[in-house]
């Protein structure tokens, strides 16, 4: 399983947003062209172009809340059954009814394939919704099997923060600005791991090629714990690495 998850604190409501993410799975590869959209469970239409979802993209909703109305934009899923299969889903960046922000996100989950130009549709998103921390990776089964809820491991595998603490790194990992301080450049690109510049943050692989992931784990086990190590002690949640 592939999983993209983007977070951020930026306003996704706005439209420009909109377009740009969905842009960018709609104009890079013709496998990740939407098939449908969808409002949580409700299948609302067929996919047609980028300019035809701004109807769709952060509608208002109502909901009662302790005797007290509160309004929220309403997410946007689309779907593709085709190559290359997947799932992904906007909940928009709001307020609860204490006032606080709520950080908006982009969770895709999809059947992984060499294929496909992911980290394309990576780049483009953290930079469109100016991602404060942003996820890539291909589940090993020893990363995915018997994980209990509330643990490191659980945040890692559905790609959220913990209390603002980054869980484990993936194959990529989008470091925003609350993050970027931490990333060292030169000894990160000096240790052979690729980091480019995005926007206000880094983007840093662990290898080349997501594939080394699912052919070859222990090395990229081994090459995670190197990059890890160039951090200060304590920045990641999960410290060691699954025995393979």
């Amino acid at each position: 399983m592939l999983r993209i998850s983007v977070i951020t604190n930026f306003d996704t409501t706005n439209w420009i947003v909109g377009s740009q993410v969905l842009s960018a799975f709609s104009e890079r590869d013709s496998k990740l062209i939407p098939e449908s959209l969808f409002q949580w469970e409700n299948r609302i239409a067929d996919f047609e172009n980028v300019p035809a979802c701004e109807a769709h993209w952060a509608q208002m909703a109502t909901m009662q809340v302790q005797g007290s109305k509160i309004e929220f934009p309403v997410g946007l899923r689309w779907k593709r059954k085709k190559v290359a299969k997947y799932d992904a889903e906007i909940s928009h960046t709001h307020r609860n009814m204490k006032g606080e922000q709520i950080d908006g996100s982009l969770i895709v989950q999809a059947k992984f394939n060499s294929k496909v130009d992911w980290l394309s549709v990576f780049r483009e998103t953290c930079l469109a919704m100016r991602a404060s921390y942003a996820l890539m990776h291909v589940f090993h089964k020893s990363e995915a099997v018997n994980v209990r809820p509330g643990t490191s491991e659980s945040y890692f595998l559905s790609g959220v923060l913990h209390r603002g603490t980054i869980p484990n790194i993936g194959w990529a990992v989008f470091y925003g600005e609350e993050f970027a301080e931490a990333v060292d450049v030169d000894r990160i690109a000096g240790s052979g791991f690729p980091i480019e510049k995005i926007g206000s943050g880094y983007l840093v692989r662990v290898t080349e090629n997501i594939q080394d992931v699912v052919n070859n784990f222990p090395l990229f086990s081994r090459r995670r714990a190197e990059l890890k190590a160039l951090f200060r002690e304590g920045f990641f949640l999960i410290q060691d690495e699954p025995l393979i």
